[in-house]
């Protein structure tokens, strides 16, 4: 391998690490507040295939893929670089991004339970105050 590639795929490693560890730390942090354990479960799961697919292409297109020890280990660089330095900044960006997002979820939420009372109610009370608001019209 020239040495400007291996330079490439160094910086892509390392430059790798320290987004998945961004984009892990984000994950856990939105998905601690979804009730169904399933759905987070396959929330992880994806996003670990998702970032490996992305990370082994751009090996391939950077060197072929060829994946040697040293560029795992400058991978691992890169995440405890994020830890080290980075979680703390970022979490406060997540924290304001989630007060931003509030009020549009609890909007959101009471829309789901006014239509989940529509559809719970009995077929008759439907019809009723279906055939009421017709009759005023």
């Amino acid at each position: 391998m020239l040495l400007p590639i291996q330079i490439q795929s160094i910086l892509y490693s390392f430059l790798m690490g320290w987004v998945y560890a961004l984009g892990y730390r984000c994950i856990l942090y939105f998905i601690k507040y979804i009730k169904r354990k399933f759905f987070r479960s396959w929330m992880e799961i994806l996003y670990h295939i998702l970032f490996t697919l992305i990370l082994f292409y751009g090996i391939y297109c950077i060197n072929g893929g060829i994946t040697n020890v040293y560029l795992i280990c400058i991978f691992l660089i890169g995440m405890i670089i994020y830890y080290l330095f980075y979680d703390s900044l970022f979490l406060n960006v997540f924290c304001f991004i989630k007060k931003l997002c509030s009020p549009i979820y609890q909007k959101i939420k009471l829309v789901k339970m006014k239509i989940l009372v529509i559809i719970k109610l009995p077929k008759n009370i439907r019809r009723i105050i279906y055939n009421g608001k017709n009759s005023k019209t």
